[in-house]
């Protein structure tokens, strides 16, 4: 399985768990099973079997890693989004959002160029794709003040 497989499910069980459901393997198994059905897109492949051990771990530490986060990667969001408020945003633009400040800021082994184009195909995938540039313009900020310090 892909990495940009398992980002997929990743983000959808974030999706799911700030919308008010569970987020967990049921979800998981949801999402593999809708992802077979009607393919991944993004250059990405589903096997026929469930997540292997490798691809479930990733899983697991970003979805815990973003809800742990949460309040951090919001208010950076929202810092980094002039004009924009968090609830003016849509919640898949920002479940991509969320999930991509998190590899950028909290896991060394997403590159931050990975982090950022993953995102853009996410947004491209799975929302209108006009916002490709909202999303690249507010990670592009993130990844600058990483980078300088801020």
């Amino acid at each position: 399985m892909s990495r940009t497989t398992a980002r997929i499910a990743a983000m959808q069980m974030i999706f799911e768990k700030v919308s008010g459901g569970q987020g967990g393997e049921e979800t998981l198994k949801m999402v593999y099973d809708e992802l077979r059905e009607n393919g991944p897109g993004l250059q990405a492949s589903i096997p026929d079997s469930d997540p292997d051990e490798e691809d479930r771990k990733y899983i697991s530490d970003t979805f815990q890693g973003v809800l742990e986060h949460l309040d951090e990667i919001d208010a950076l969001l929202a810092k980094t989004a002039k004009g924009w408020t968090l609830e003016r945003m849509s919640l898949v633009d920002l479940t991509i959002l969320r999930l991509a400040a998190y590899e950028i800021l909290y896991n060394p082994k997403v590159p931050d160029n990975v982090a950022v184009s993953e995102a853009l195909e996410l947004t491209e995938r799975y929302s209108d794709p006009d916002d490709k540039s909202f999303v690249n313009g507010i990670l592009g900020t993130i990844v600058r003040g990483k980078e300088s310090g801020v």
